[in-house]
């Protein structure tokens, strides 16, 4: 449109000579500005070195936390979450926001386990979704009686260059998609993936100093943006059960008011992990994930700090 203007213009010069050469040069110069201002599409053409960026304010609730965005022009509010293996939809959501998108979806007879709780997979899909300016690419899974969207951070990507680099600052409270200025303050770990699952996974050596003894965990670590504790750990893995048999960690027992048995835990008198310190700590252990190896879960309270993570590249800067 601006284009068939300033040939207009130039015709009017030529014809009638109303403007002067000095005119048209000055208008030519003002419309490559105008060309080359952030959020027209010449962008990527006048700057190919700029990548988008997405900030989203991030709301404490309940122990997770939430940010609020547009999907197809509905206005939701999605959990930050990162294992989980896909992102889950409500089925009331589904049909508000995702029904009518370009994804296709399947029926599924599946199911999905999340801690004590069992949901039908309704239907799934493989795709491309608009959050506010960023894009989730990855798998949908639309679970029957589930409340709300939760979003695993590893499949978000900037509009853009399509970089998956998410940098996630929970005591100020945001999420930025887009490549960031900040590797943070040096210390970096390798990430991998869980082949099966997606889970972003690091891998770890944890120190504990309880009661009974003193102990070094080594095992994997799934990075879990859903888990309010610092730890949430496996009873099958090598590790738990060498130091259960030296005796230098216990399995306390918790009982529900009926006197059932509904979990098992270790208190530590300190806990140490990738250089940070923790003091009396009460760590979960869990017998009902057999189908994964990792060691356990790292949870929130160790990204009370800035992190950045290079998802494309395989690493976490914190």
């Amino acid at each position: 449109m601006i284009v068939g203007i300033f040939i207009k213009i130039i015709y009017i010069y030529i014809v009638y000579g109303v403007f002067s050469m000095k005119d048209i040069i000055l208008l030519f110069v003002l419309l490559l500005n105008v060309f080359c201002q952030p959020g027209l599409a010449a962008q990527k053409k006048c700057q190919p070195g700029i990548a988008a960026q997405e900030k989203f304010d991030l709301e404490l609730r309940g122990g997770h936390f939430y940010f609020a965005a547009d999907i197809n022009e509905t206005p939701v509010e999605l959990m930050l979450e990162s294992g989980i293996p896909a992102l889950l939809v409500g089925y009331g959501f589904y049909e508000s926001c995702l029904k009518s998108s370009d994804l296709s979806f399947q029926a599924s007879k599946g199911k999905m386990r999340l801690l004590n709780d069992t949901y039908d997979i309704v239907c799934r899909a493989d795709g491309e979704i608009s959050i506010g300016n960023a894009l989730y690419v990855g798998p949908v899974f639309v679970l029957k009686d589930y409340e709300g969207i939760s979003v695993p951070v590893q499949y978000l990507k900037d509009a853009v260059t399509r970089r998956s680099v998410v940098t996630i600052d929970l005591k100020n409270k945001f999420l930025l998609v887009g490549q960031s200025e900040k590797k943070s303050a040096g210390k970096k770990s390798k990430l991998s993936f869980d082949k099966d699952l997606g889970f972003p996974v690091i891998s770890a050596k944890i120190h504990i100093d309880s009661p009974e003894g003193k102990s070094k965990l080594k095992g994997s670590l799934v990075v879990d943006f859903g888990n309010p504790a610092l730890l949430f750990l496996r009873k099958q893995h090598k590790s738990i059960g060498k130091a259960v048999e030296k005796n230098t960690i216990k399995l306390r027992d918790a009982y529900d008011r009926k006197g059932n048995l509904i979990a098992q835990g270790i208190y530590a008198n300190t806990v140490s992990i990738f250089g940070n310190k923790y003091n009396d700590i009460s760590i979960g252990v869990t017998d009902k994930m057999q189908n994964l190896s990792h060691l356990g879960f790292l949870g929130l309270p160790f990204f009370s700090s800035q992190v950045v993570f290079d998802f494309d590249q395989g690493y976490m800067y914190y």
